[in-house]
C-alpha cells in the first residue's frame, strides 16, 4: 500500500529543486544529508483518490512555506524537513498513516489530516504518542476536543454555517428560504446543524434537506425533491466533485435557482468541471487569490508556477500552519521536542497569517471570519470584506 509519495510532475520538480538548494521535500534523503540539523514536519493528505486535489494544495502550501523559512535560516538554525503522506481522504488509511507518523521519532508534528473524519480518527493515536495533529482544514469542534496534541486552524463549523446562512442567503442575496444538500459525514451533519440553528433565528425557511453519500453521483430524484418545494436558494455543503454533480444536474433541468456552496469545495477542479455553470455560485472564504494585495499577489503567482493550478483555501490555510508551527518552535530553542512544541504552539500570541490572526481557543480551535465571494467569469472574487458571522 503505497502512502508515501509526491502529488504531481509539478510538484516532485518543485521538491527536486529543494533538494538541490538545501530546502528539501524528501525527508528520508534530506535527514541522511543534513542529519541533526533537520526538522521534520508530516503532512498526512489525500495524495490519490477522488479527494486528491486538496492534497496537492496542502504539499504545495506546505512546501513554499518551509522553502521560505529555510531561506531565511530555518528554525533556529535548522532546516525544515516535509516527509509526504497519503491518507486518501479514507478514515482506515488515515489512521495507518497516523500510527506510521508516530513512531518516527524524529517527526516533530503532522500537519493534517483533511476531512473532519479522518482527524477524529487519528486524533487518539496523536494523543496516546503525544505528537501534535495541526489540521489546516478541519472544521468539527469535536476534533480538537478529543485531546491536548489535537488542533485546528480552519475554523470552527459554528462560525462556517451561519456565516453562510447570515452574511450570504440572508444579508447579499436577500433570500428568505433554502433547500439543503448536504455530504452524511460529520463535516455534513454537523454544517445542517449550525445552518439550521441560524436559519431559526433568522426566521428563514428551510424547504428541504438532503443526505448524500460521499462520491454521490446521481441527484436525480434529490433535485426533483428540492425543486417541488420551491426555495430561493440550493445550498450544497460537499466536496467540489459533488457538488459539480449537483449543480449540473440543476441546470440540466432548467432550474435557474441561485446556487450557495461551502468554502470546502472552492477549488480549480470545481471551475474545470462545471465550466461557465460556475459563474454565480456564492460561498465564502477567508482568503482569495484574485485578490490585489501584494502579499496575496506574491502566493498567488508562486503557488500557481509550482502546481500550475491557482491556490485555494486549502494550500493558504496548510501555509500558515507550516508558518505557525515553525514560529512556536523557535520560542522552544535548544529544548524542541514532541512535548514542548505543543505547549508553544498552544500558548502562542500574535500570529498572522494570509488567513488572517490565529489564536486558539483552550480547545485548540479557531475562531475565524470570511468574506462572502463569488464566481464571476470563471474567477473567484470577493463581495464583501472580512467579516465574522454575526
Amino acid at each position: 500500500m503505497k502512502r508515501r509519495t509526491m502529488i504531481s510532475g509539478a510538484l516532485v520538480f518543485v521538491m527536486a529543486v529543494g533538494m538541490l538548494s538545501g530546502c528539501s521535500g524528501s525527508g528520508q534523503t534530506a535527514s541522511k544529508e543534513q542529519g541533526a540539523d533537520v526538522i521534520k514536519l508530516a503532512i498526512a493528505s489525500p495524495v490519490t483518490g477522488d479527494s486528491a486535489e486538496y492534497g496537492l494544495h496542502f504539499n504545495t502550501g506546505a512546501q513554499i512555506a518551509a522553502d521560505r523559512i529555510n531561506a531565511n535560516g530555518g528554525i533556529n538554525g535548522k532546516q525544515i524537513v516535509l516527509e509526504t503522506f497519503d491518507s486518501k481522504n479514507d478514515a482506515k488509511e488515515a489512521t495507518e498513516v497516523a500510527r506510521l507518523i508516530a513512531q518516527d521519532k524524529d517527526i516533530l508534528a503532522t500537519i493534517g489530516d483533511f476531512s473532519s473524519t479522518c482527524c477524529m480518527a487519528t486524533a487518539p493515536i496523536y494523543e496516546e504518542n503525544k505528537l501534535v495533529q495541526l489540521s489546516p482544514s478541519a472544521g468539527l469542534i469535536d476534533f480538537p476536543r478529543v485531546g491536548s496534541y489535537n488542533f485546528s486552524i480552519t475554523g470552527v463549523q459554528s462560525d462556517d454555517g451561519p456565516f453562510l446562512v447570515n452574511r450570504v442567503i440572508h444579508e447579499t442575496m436577500g433570500a428568505g428560504s433554502y433547500a439543503m444538500v448536504y455530504t452524511n459525514n460529520d463535516f455534513g451533519l454537523n454544517m445542517l446543524k449550525y445552518m439550521n440553528e441560524e436559519a431559526e433565528s433568522l426566521g428563514i425557511t428551510v424547504t428541504d434537506t438532503e443526505a448524500v453519500a460521499s462520491g454521490e453521483k446521481d441527484y436525480t430524484a434529490i433535485v426533483s425533491k428540492m425543486r417541488q418545494t420551491n426555495p430561493e436558494v440550493v445550498m450544497i455543503v460537499a466536496s467540489y466533485n459533488e457538488v459539480a454533480n449537483c449543480v449540473k444536474q440543476i441546470r440540466q433541468v432548467g432550474w435557474e435557482v441561485p446556487v450557495v456552496i461551502s468554502g470546502s469545495a472552492l477549488t480549480d477542479q470545481l471551475v474545470e468541471l462545471l465550466g461557465e455553470e460556475v459563474n454565480g455560485i456564492y460561498s465564502n472564504i477567508a482568503f482569495v487569490p484574485s485578490d490585489d494585495d501584494p502579499t496575496t499577489k506574491e502566493f498567488t503567482e508562486e503557488f500557481t508556477s509550482r502546481a500550475e493550478i491557482p491556490p485555494s483555501f486549502h494550500s493558504v490555510s496548510t501555509y500558515d500552519a507550516v508558518y505557525l508551527l515553525s514560529e512556536a518552535a523557535k520560542k522552544c530553542g535548544d529544548n524542541l521536542n514532541r512535548d514542548t512544541l505543543r505547549e508553544a504552539l498552544a500558548s502562542y500570541e500574535g500570529f498572522e497569517g494570509l488567513l488572517g490572526p490565529i489564536a486558539f481557543t483552550e480547545e485548540g480551535a479557531v475562531h475565524r471570519g470570511y468574506k462572502v465571494v463569488q464566481y464571476q467569469e470563471g474567477v473567484l472574487t470577493a463581495v464583501s470584506d472580512y467579516m465574522l458571522a454575526h
